[in-house]
């Protein structure tokens, strides 16, 4: 027979399930999605899975890796990635020097505020 005290616990359970599916309702699952690979885990394999303090998920003790939310970069990649950053400020920075060029050339040929005073003819 159930105490009150185990009661009024598992009511308190079932109040805070209740809340948890309002806030975050229970997704529909669509299997024919999934690789052919995939099958779902079976109830024995559900104490495989874990969570840390901090949220992270673990499956059989390993932390599950989630996909799109973290790049990690070899040294030569990320070497590679600062080269390119460098030399596509170099070419914006000759990008604009060439567009102001080409301004003050113009500026100069039709008799217009060039910044600087254009060469005399």
């Amino acid at each position: 027979m159930e105490t009150e005290e185990e009661r009024i616990r598992r009511e308190q359970k079932n109040a805070e399930r209740e809340d948890e599916l309002k806030r975050i309702p229970v997704q529909t699952i669509d299997k024919s999605r999934w690789p052919r690979y995939v099958r779902p885990i079976s109830m024995g394999e559900a104490d495989g899975l874990g969570i840390d303090n901090d949220g992270r998920l673990y499956w059989n003790g390993k932390p599950v890796e989630i996909i799109g939310r973290r790049v990690d970069l070899t040294w030569m990649q990320s070497a590679i990635g600062i080269a390119v950053a460098l030399f596509t400020i170099v070419g914006g920075i000759g990008c604009g020097a060439q567009g102001w060029v080409a301004y003050h050339d113009w500026a100069c040929k039709n008799h217009m505020p060039a910044g600087i005073s254009c060469p005399s003819k």
